[in-house]
């Protein structure tokens, strides 16, 4: 992470666009990605940070933890928004709505959103688990059970949004107690406030646990599982 990054000084003032609103950081149109207490409220500029933050973002799904790090990475030159920017118009293949002003504009430009996490049987509800719970105990407390095949229409930051902030944002983790909330009290190397979902549906695991997460858990009465294993 680069937070300890110092912005070089500029001989003339400069003056920034930003995202400005995020909880916690913003991101200007240099390309520079800083926490709020960096940002300097006179030049709308970072003047310290990371920038091009593209570490915070999948090269793979094209997706990046916030709108913030998307706009940094976006900016990038490896990106070219200098020079798409003013080529590409604001809706795709409709000039009357204009090109885009900027880089920054380009970099800010609403994205499609993710497509929808899979759909669960009207039989399966969604529980959210009490922090250090696991969903097997969680399903228990319904008088029903962890639905584990089920468990991969949870695993989408979508569906976490639903039930968390996830102020921090929404990763991939390697862990067996995914898809879950890590609660703000958490040691800061545990990614308090995050949402984080499964790399892989072999880390799926009705009994795991931790005790800094939530879990968000598929549970379905003891019934309708024997019947639809039957």
């Amino acid at each position: 992470m680069g937070y300890l990054t110092t912005r070089p000084i500029s001989t003339q003032e400069d003056k920034c666009e930003n995202t400005g609103q995020d909880r916690w950081d913003a991101a200007d149109d240099h390309g520079w990605l800083c926490p709020w207490d960096n940002l300097n409220w006179q030049t709308g500029c970072c003047t310290k940070g990371q920038q091009f933050a593209c570490d915070r973002c999948n090269s793979d799904s094209q997706c990046c933890k916030t709108l913030e790090s998307c706009v940094s990475c976006c900016l990038a030159p490896q990106h070219n928004a200098s020079t798409i920017y003013s080529k590409d118009y604001r809706s795709p293949g409709r000039s009357e709505t204009g090109r885009w002003g900027s880089p920054f504009e380009y970099c800010r430009k609403p994205v499609m959103p993710l497509p929808p996490a899979p759909q669960l049987p009207t039989s399966v509800k969604v529980e959210v688990g009490e922090k250090g719970e696991s969903c097997t105990a969680t399903c228990n407390k319904t008088n029903s059970i962890c639905a584990l095949q089920h468990m991969i229409a949870m695993n989408h930051c979508n569906v976490l949004r639903t039930h968390f902030a996830c102020e921090a944002g929404c990763d991939n983790s390697g862990g067996d107690v995914q898809p879950s909330y890590v609660s703000a009290d958490a040691p800061k190397e545990q990614q308090p406030t995050d949402c984080l979902i499964a790399e892989s549906e072999s880390q799926f695991n009705c009994d795991a646990s931790h005790a800094n997460t939530q879990r968000l858990c598929p549970c379905a009465q003891t019934s309708q599982i024997v019947t639809s294993i039957a």
